[in-house]
């Protein structure tokens, strides 16, 4: 179930940022671009940057990736692998093992430019999903403590050469990844590893630098010279797990990984600047200058990135679970609102359907009257007129009317009592009448079968006491009967001369009425305790069968509510998160009502709903299935679903104040805070000593619906103090706002891990360790 819950509100979530996305053309990339991973480290990395990409670049299909590994890769249409020297044990000429081999075993270079030559063709099949073919860009990316990255000149300058034969202009950046969490003791080796990649990275960015190799090959014996004269990487990024701040966050690499492609975005889309007159857009190389400003040595960036998302996932739990509490309410409203007279009428047990059992197992009343046949004397009333009324049955009919009775009265029916099978009847009743009608459905089927209230089964066991104590009165009835004298009798006696034989008949038609008509009231009762006796025992058994599903229903309800909670934990923001339970509780209150007006009062219940859900409480899930699918069909697609982020947050904050209260949050205070945390979360991804600041160089770009008040405010906002470059890369998003922080012109001196690093690459180059190509590499920097 949880599974099913989770995959439900992602696919919300997913649908909310796609709307988003899908709503406009700014998300595609102008140029081609091709992603050079180098080293095992960042083939997760790897994976990250297809889904990211593929999520938010409506050309990404176009977009080529290059994975050099050692050990393992990413299996993907659009990746280009090729396997670099594998690692040696001994770690102290790992970097160095791995660029000897790979310069001495000419298979390598062969198959890398295969790969290459491929990956070329490949970039020109695709050109149909970009806008224009006159640049590509190509981005490296490295972690820099992998082994791979001491061959980082060799592969990028012979890719940049080989785009050249077919692409005008190749821009090329650097994304290095930094680890700075210190989890075990190859914490040491690692930073000595990055350190040495940053000494030759410093060397590579230097103004003159320059290369030559004969890299590029025509077939297996002819090689032509791949040169470079100019700093390496037009722009190179670090992105950190540690923050400007000291903080570590898990969720870094990630981060890193999603700036990567925004970074990407930004300088390779045609940015608007026609939306306020004071907005600038990304220049790649005005940042890449404003970083360097008067610097003699080479200089990097960072970026930090920050976003505020309404919680979709969270809001769609939710929406489920208040949607479901509303339809458990709705028949519980039902099963309450039916009178006590229709549920026995459902149930075939009004007083109706009593007299059709009495009719069926009773003869007619009148067949007592045959009785008077059986009179064994002739007497006259006189003489039995002081006996007691049983003595005289006795004496006038010797035992002949107790005989006819059980034989035609109490036998028969005393045999079809104990013959008596309601079982399909019943069951009938309470499936086929109740659980099985749109009208009432499981609950009231569960709720009319439980001992409680003013339900059918509570009034089975009224009846059921009544009848025993009609029984017990008629029976003493029946007792003080015979016990009177005939004379006793309260019936019309005549006094006239020669009335004895007319006596002695009005008699006997109140010894037959009273007496036999008593004991035909006892069989009644005998056949009405019967009837409900198996109602008692069917329904008890039924009933604890609905149970099971009824608590099946009530432990969905509970699961519902608590995914729902947990959902908000596990990315926690109060603000962003405040009165969702309460908020969404009154709009599905609200489409309920409108649902119920546009399908009648029992729309839960109809096919396009939950139907019958008695049966679907027969397969495990398919409840839970039938209700997902009701919400995003009927619920989810809903407008108020799907308002501008800052009016749903704004009102969602105010759900129950009045606007009379001083608490009511304005609009004003909310965009204040929202433009506060867009800045208070936007860190840097990199750790630089405070002496940095006064060369730091910052650009600033919103993401989001530009003609939104709260995106005009934040621009306004950043005019009035800006001594920065700021933007707005326009997206018509509805669940969030994003905001990108560029920073560049720090020094490698400048960076704390840098620092730090020095000291264990010093001692490892005095136990030994070979840490660079040395003099003996083939390759020949000038």
């Amino acid at each position: 179930m949880q599974e099913l819950l989770q995959k439900y509100a992602n696919t919300f979530s997913n649908q909310m940022e796609q709307n988003s996305l899908s709503q406009h053309e700014q998300r595609s990339v102008r140029h081609p671009v091709v992603f050079l991973i180098l080293g095992d480290s960042v083939k997760e990395s790897l994976s990250t940057i297809i889904q990211i990409n593929e999520e938010k670049w409506h050309n990404s299909p176009g977009v080529l990736y290059v994975h050099a590994y050692q050990t393992e890769t990413v299996t993907h249409q659009n990746v280009f692998s090729f396997q670099l020297p594998k690692p040696e044990f001994d770690r102290k000429e790992l970097r160095k093992h791995l660029y000897d081999t790979f310069h001495h075993d000419d298979n390598f270079l062969i198959e890398l430019n295969k790969t290459y030559r491929r990956l070329t063709t490949k970039i020109a099949e695709n050109g149909k999903y970009f806008s224009s073919l006159q640049k590509v860009h190509l981005c490296v990316v490295t972690a820099i403590d992998d082994p791979a990255n001491i061959l980082i000149q060799e592969f990028t300058l012979l890719l940049r050469s080989l785009l050249q034969e077919s692409f005008k202009t190749i821009e090329v950046d650097l994304y290095g990844l930094l680890s700075e969490k210190q989890e075990d003791d190859q914490f040491a080796f690692a930073a000595s590893m990055g350190f040495s990649f940053l000494r030759e990275l410093d060397r590579y960015q230097r103004d003159d630098y320059t290369f030559e190799q004969e890299l590029q090959l025509i077939d297996h014996h002819l090689r032509l010279p791949v040169t470079h004269s100019a700093p390496l990487f037009d722009l190179v990024y670090f992105l950190s797990d540690k923050n400007e701040n000291g903080l570590i966050s898990s969720d870094a690499p990630r981060q890193n990984v999603e700036m990567i492609s925004y970074l990407n975005l930004l300088k390779n889309r045609k940015m608007i600047t026609d939306y306020h007159e004071k907005m600038d857009s990304y220049i790649h190389q005005d940042f890449k200058r404003a970083s360097r400003g008067n610097s003699l040595e080479p200089v990097y960036a960072s970026a930090g990135f920050a976003r505020v998302n309404r919680p979709n996932k969270a809001i769609a739990l939710y929406a489920a679970s208040h949607f479901f509490t509303e339809y458990l309410k709705n028949i519980s409203e039902t099963a309450d609102t039916v009178p006590l007279e229709k549920r026995l009428e459902l149930f075939e047990l009004s007083q109706g359907d009593f007299e059709r059992y009495f009719t069926k197992f009773l003869p007619s009343a009148a067949k007592i009257e045959e009785m008077n046949g059986l009179l064994t004397v002739t007497n006259s009333y006189q003489f039995v007129k002081k006996m007691t009324v049983r003595e005289a049955e006795d004496y006038l009919f010797e035992g002949g009317t107790t005989l006819f009775f059980a034989a035609n009265f109490a036998d028969p029916v005393r045999e079809h009592v104990l013959n008596l099978d309601l079982r399909s009847k019943i069951e009938h009743c309470l499936y086929e009448k109740i659980i099985n009608n749109e009208q009432y459905g499981l609950n009231c089927g569960y709720g009319w079968t439980a001992d409680t209230g003013e339900s059918v089964m509570a009034e089975i066991h009224k009846q059921l006491r009544d009848t025993k104590h009609e029984l017990h009165e008629a029976e003493i009835r029946l007792d003080q009967l015979y016990r009177q004298t005939v004379d006793q009798c309260e019936f019309k006696k005549s006094y006239r001369p020669f009335s004895d034989k007319k006596n002695l008949q009005l008699y006997l038609d109140y010894f037959f009425e009273h007496v036999y008509g008593t004991k035909l009231e006892v069989l009644k009762l005998e056949v009405k305790q019967g009837i409900l006796h198996q109602y008692q025992q069917i329904l008890e058994e039924r009933h604890q069968k609905l149970s099971l599903k009824v608590d099946t229903m009530h432990q969905l309800s509970s699961l519902l509510k608590q995914t729902a909670a947990e959902s908000l934990h596990e990315d926690s923001d109060d603000y962003l998160d405040k009165n969702i339970a309460e908020y969404y509780a009154d709009v599905i209150r609200e489409i309920t009502n409108k649902l119920k007006e546009k399908y009648g009062p029992h729309f839960f219940s109809s096919e396009r709903f939950f139907g019958n859900i008695y049966h679907l409480l027969k397969k495990p899930n398919a409840l839970l299935e039938r209700l997902l699918t009701v919400c995003n069909r009927e619920v989810l697609s809903r407008e108020e679903f799907h308002r501008s982020f800052e009016d749903e947050l704004l009102e969602r904050s105010n759900v129950h104040t009045q606007y009379d209260n001083q608490d009511v949050l304005s609009k004003e205070e909310l965009f204040k805070q929202l433009y506060n945390r867009l800045n208070d979360n936007a860190a840097i991804h990199i750790e630089v000593f405070q002496t940095f600041l006064e060369h730091r160089y910052e650009e600033k770009y919103f993401i989001g619906d530009f003609y939104s008040k709260f995106m005009h405010y934040a621009l306004e906002k950043e005019q009035d103090t800006r001594h920065f470059k700021v933007g707005c890369a326009h997206e018509k998003k509805s669940s969030g706002i994003e905001k990108l922080l560029l920073m560049g012109g720090f020094r490698l001196k400048d960076l704390t891990y840098y620092r730090k690093a020095e000291r264990y690459y010093n001692a490892l180059i005095k136990d030994g360790y070979e840490l660079h190509a040395g003099e003996r590499s083939p390759a020949r920097e000038v």
